[in-house]
């Protein structure tokens, strides 16, 4: 009997040992990784560091640490049914985010012609712009907007724009090409607005499918990518120092005129024009924009509805892909905050809208506007699940993307206080600096793109006015 109890005491202490060594091995690995990936992201700060001076070090560090995530597995389903997975990018690059990464993909089509899809996989052109130039986060390519020859376009005067911004061929539009297992996987990385995170491979391809014409591929109706005339637009935001302004005659005048938001006209023609070209918003902007005008009496406030007028969407998830489908397929949207109790279609585009009346910024432009021209501290810490660029400011950096002459109206300038905030308010309101936007990042990038001389900005009538004016 003692010989078994020594025999089973002998195992005891074999297997005792045994887990001891196990679990140290096992911590010394892990440590040994995660060392390996602090040195891996000190590595990368200190290189973007270098090569943005100008950034913080904590905000270089917090992007490195966003692109150094493990890898992940994206299913792709359609009608509930998983069709197959998926890979990241982060881990078919060995979970790298190289500047020079191959995820740049070329495009290089003639975006007024009807052309075959391009193929999903394949050896993409070298960057346009040195690779110090763009972010580690990938962005597809595009050269549509490249080929104007009108001198005046920002992109004949690169060495204009402010440092470290602009990328002559990102992609400004998105269209049913777009939708492909990778690219879904891809996006996929990225949060809503600036990427599909949490949305379904089928609510994307549902809404991207309708724009799949070459109208889709290329902003304006009528002209080609390689025109020889330029592209004239007037901006419009809905500041009050439109108000008395006598500017719509010039708004009118140009090519194209975009608005955003309100977009109020009916009543202020002589101030702020009639004409609207391209109407920029989200489902949820276009419907508090109603709901802020009614309080200004505007009632049964619709979005500008004329045969010339086409909608381009700043989306911010799946509520805007749904919207778009259920508005362009004329079909009642089925669930969700805008599900239709009285099963009627979407109206505020009219009744049976034309497919090519609208449009979608793509995901990498919305995200390339965040991160290279209003990198905002508030994009980062306790407000970095709530800040985004205006509707406006993306609205005018898309036409100045697109357009060869930008001139903007109703935009913040520095004396904003002497204006009310909207034109169209009965009674004068004081201007609000929200949390979720930096106005005043914005308003300093007005003031150095106008004096750089890549746009005009409508300054005001320079009245001298100290004390906050009653409209009557």
């Amino acid at each position: 009997m003692g010989r078994f109890k020594w025999l089973f005491l002998l195992c005891l202490v074999l297997t005792l040992g045994f887990v001891w060594f196990s679990g140290s091995y096992l911590h010394k690995s892990l440590a040994k990784s995660k060392v390996n990936l602090a040195s891996y992201q000190e590595t990368r700060t200190s290189e973007m560091s270098e090569k943005n001076p100008h950034v913080k070090r904590s905000e270089v560090l917090a992007e490195v640490q966003r692109t150094t995530k493990p890898p992940q597995i994206v299913n792709i389903t359609q009608n509930g049914k998983i069709l197959t997975k998926i890979q990241t990018v982060a881990e078919v690059k060995g979970n790298r985010t190289d500047l020079e990464s191959s995820m740049v993909v070329g495009t290089r089509r003639n975006r007024t012609e009807a052309t075959p899809k391009p193929a999903d996989t394949g050896t993409p052109a070298p960057p346009t712009v040195p690779p110090d130039k763009r972010s580690p986060t990938w962005f597809l390519r595009d050269d549509t907007y490249t080929r104007s020859k009108c001198p005046s376009a920002i992109r004949k005067n690169p060495d204009k724009v402010p440092s470290g911004k602009f990328i002559p061929d990102i992609p400004v539009l998105m269209w049913s090409e777009h939708i492909t297992p990778e690219e879904y996987a891809r996006l996929s990385q990225f949060k809503m607005s600036y990427g599909w995170d949490g949305m379904s491979y089928e609510d994307v391809k549902n809404c991207l499918r309708h724009l799949n014409t070459s109208a889709h591929r290329y902003m304006f109706p009528g002209w080609a990518p390689d025109h020889a005339g330029c592209i004239r637009c007037a901006v419009v935001g809905n500041g009050g120092i439109l108000r008395g302004s006598g500017k719509g005659k010039e708004i009118d005048g140009h090519d194209f005129v975009w608005r955003v938001n309100a977009a109020i006209t009916e009543g202020f023609e002589e101030d702020v024009g009639k004409r609207t070209s391209f109407y920029f918003h989200s489902v949820n902007s276009m419907k508090k924009s109603a709901a802020h005008s009614r309080l200004s009496g505007f009632r049964d406030r619709l979005p500008p509805q004329s045969k010339d007028t086409v909608y381009t969407s700043i989306s911010h998830g799946r509520r805007d892909y749904v919207y778009f489908d259920a508005a362009i397929s004329w079909k009642p949207v089925k669930s969700g905050r805008d599900r239709s109790k009285a099963h009627e279609p979407p109206s505020e585009y009219g009744v049976k809208p034309a497919s090519t009346k609208f449009r979608m910024l793509h995901p990498d432009f919305m995200r390339y506007l965040k991160y290279h021209w209003l990198n905002s501290s508030r994009g980062y810490g306790r407000f970095e699940g709530i800040y985004q660029p205006s509707k406006g400011a993306m609205m005018l950096l898309a036409a100045l993307h697109t357009c060869d002459v930008t001139d903007a109206y109703g935009f913040l300038t520095a004396d904003h206080a002497q204006y009310s905030d909207h034109y169209y308010e009965k009674d004068w309101q004081k201007f609000v600096f929200y949390v979720n936007h930096d106005f005043k990042m914005e308003m300093k990038l007005w003031d150095e793109l106008d004096k750089a001389g890549l746009m005009a900005l409508y300054r005001g009538n320079k009245t001298e006015a100290t004390t906050s004016p009653k409209i009557n």
